[in-house]
């Protein structure tokens, strides 16, 4: 139920232009006679960060930016290796929620302009990889010609390579390498445990600005429950994303269309409840949930 709810929401974002490969995918083609031109046509080559990008936000924008113009001056396919789900939320279990969706990175990565997602579904197997056996993968699979990642970049069994690490293997393996010093906000590092701090406290406009770009919640990925004409409810179990705290809450419900819509959002221990103003009920289908897309946290109330 789980493999395929994630197909559903990887099926709803691909385009043309973008691909998903799984790890696993990957693996198998190290262990067989597949080569990276089973991934690119031509053998083309790749430029490629990897991280876990929840959001993405602002500390991700300059290392983003710097994979995709060193792709586009050295005509390399740029694409990301990330994770289904942060880590944290594997490892942590007072963990809090993730700041954006699956389905909503995916759709980021492919506005700015990366061309395919290597996703990771972290695991207790995956954990035991060693770091260098992980680049080895991925030099052999997608032809890994560009790394840039954060100054802080730990991967690997026991996060055992780092940074100075890669910088020795680089030109042994044959790519070239570039590490990013973090982004401040004055004595405040742009993190996803920034952000999810902000949206924790309701203080929306802190978590945009550390993004970039609102907050979004997505109404997608829920199992949305129609309550009566005005309101739907969705319960906790099934919410991944951080959420403030309990309270109402008004917000901005936008639509595939683009429309957006008033409505108010009450969050308790069993869920979120999403309420439209009873004048506005006939301007929406609520039985037609497919027509809603992402929910933007404007205050409480």
């Amino acid at each position: 139920m789980k493999q395929n709810r994630k197909k559903d929401i990887i099926r709803s974002v691909v385009m043309d232009d973008f691909k998903i490969i799984s790890w696993e995918g990957l693996v198998e083609a190290a262990q067989s006679v597949l080569t990276g031109s089973d991934f690119f046509p031509e053998g083309k080559e790749t430029a490629i960060s990897v991280g876990g990008f929840d959001g993405p936000h602002k500390g991700h924008d300059k290392l983003l930016r710097q994979v995709l113009t060193y792709a586009a001056e050295n005509t390399l396919v740029p694409g990301l290796v990330t994770f289904f789900r942060s880590p944290a939320a594997v490892k942590n279990k007072a963990y809090s929620g993730d700041v954006s969706s699956l389905r909503l990175r995916l759709k980021k990565f492919q506005e700015l302009g990366f061309h395919f997602i290597v996703l990771i579904d972290f695991s207790a197997s995956f954990a035991k990889i060693e770091g260098t056996a992980f680049f080895d993968i991925l030099i052999k699979t997608i032809r890994m010609k560009y790394l840039a990642v954060g100054s802080d970049f730990f991967c690997g069994y026991r996060r055992g390579l780092g940074v100075d690490d890669l910088k020795k293997i680089a030109p042994q393996k044959g790519f070239c390498f570039d590490s990013i010093d973090p982004v401040n906000r004055g004595s405040l590092k742009i993190s996803s445990s920034a952000i999810r701090e902000a949206v924790r406290l309701g203080d929306f406009s802190l978590a945009k600005e550390l993004l970039g770009y609102p907050f979004l919640f997505d109404f997608v990925s829920l199992p949305w429950e129609v309550k009566d004409k005005n309101s739907i409810f969705a319960p906790k179990a099934y919410i991944s994303q951080i959420l403030p705290q309990s309270g109402k809450y008004r917000v901005l419900v936008q639509k595939t269309d683009r429309q957006e819509q008033e409505a108010h959002c009450l969050i308790n221990d069993e869920g979120l409840l999403l309420c439209f103003p009873e004048k506005d009920s006939k301007a929406f289908e609520l039985k037609d949930l497919n027509n809603f897309d992402t929910i933007e946290f404007i205050c409480k109330e």
